[in-house]
């Protein structure tokens, strides 16, 4: 089975920019289609074929949907599209949100036998977000995670995954709180540390920065990152990323005696 012939996006930032050039870029003939509140300048970058002025016409077009939206945007999306998705048509709906969560139980409640919501999440992004710091290659090489359901279809899985093969990424397959206690671990938590570290030199001694070599740049580079996206990432994980945080500190206290 190919990729579907006409792939939807919602959210043409870093993360919905790149999956569009990258399936350009895979393959021109694949019709990619947005919707008026975020197409921005994909079109005239050859990134987008098609606006549609509503979700309903995006809808009754696409094979596959891609959310690549705020956390606290997919679930009241996941629900418009439920009541929008015309009886009979064969839909599927990702996300790919770095907080499984906050969608997985909706995603599970709303799928029925023509309609299917799974969620992903590519682990891979910048400091520096939107349109335009978007690229073909950011999946390249990178772990991109499903985290299905007891509804999803073996049909649909199948061709999610071939949809990450396609840009490059490698799938992994994990439960939805095994995901989001790895991701504190591994990329909330270290986020939050770099804001907090950037915090503390700007407070204690800010010409210090004047002088800060690759190492300290590198510590906090995550402090650019998109401010709304962690803010909710923080409160979608705060269990888990404060569970995490708890345990560090302890052994920061433990390995420094």
């Amino acid at each position: 089975m190919n990729l579907p012939d006409n792939i939807g996006i919602i959210g043409l930032g870093l993360i919905g920019g790149s999956i569009a050039k990258a399936l350009k870029k895979r393959d021109p003939t694949i019709a990619i289609a947005s919707i008026d509140r975020n197409f921005e300048e994909a079109s005239p970058k050859g990134a987008v074929d098609i606006l549609f002025a509503t979700p309903e016409e995006l809808i009754n077009w696409a094979e596959l949907i891609i959310l690549a939206t705020p956390l606290s945007t997919l679930v009241p999306l996941a629900k418009e599209i439920a009541e929008l998705c015309p009886k009979g048509k064969k839909l599927v709906v990702i996300d790919v949100g770095s907080v499984k969560g906050a969608v997985f139980p909706c995603f599970e409640m709303l799928t029925t036998e023509n309609l299917e919501f799974l969620s992903t999440h590519p682990m891979a992004g910048k400091e520096l977000g939107g349109f335009a710091n978007s690229e073909p290659h950011l999946f390249q090489d990178c772990c991109w995670i499903l985290s299905p359901h007891a509804k999803n279809t073996s049909g649909s899985l199948e061709m999610i995954l071939r949809l990450v093969k396609s840009l490059g990424a490698t799938p992994s397959l994990i439960d939805p709180k095994k995901h989001d206690r790895q991701v504190a671990l591994i990329s909330h938590l270290p986020a939050l540390l770099s804001r907090s570290l950037m915090r503390f030199v700007e407070k204690t001694d800010p010409t210090s920065l004047a002088i800060a070599g690759p190492g300290f740049k590198s510590m906090t580079r995550l402090s650019y990152d998109n401010p709304q996206m962690q803010k909710e990432i923080g409160e979608f994980n705060r269990e888990e990323i404060v569970k995490q945080l708890e345990l560090f500190l302890e052994f920061i206290r433990r390995e420094g005696k």
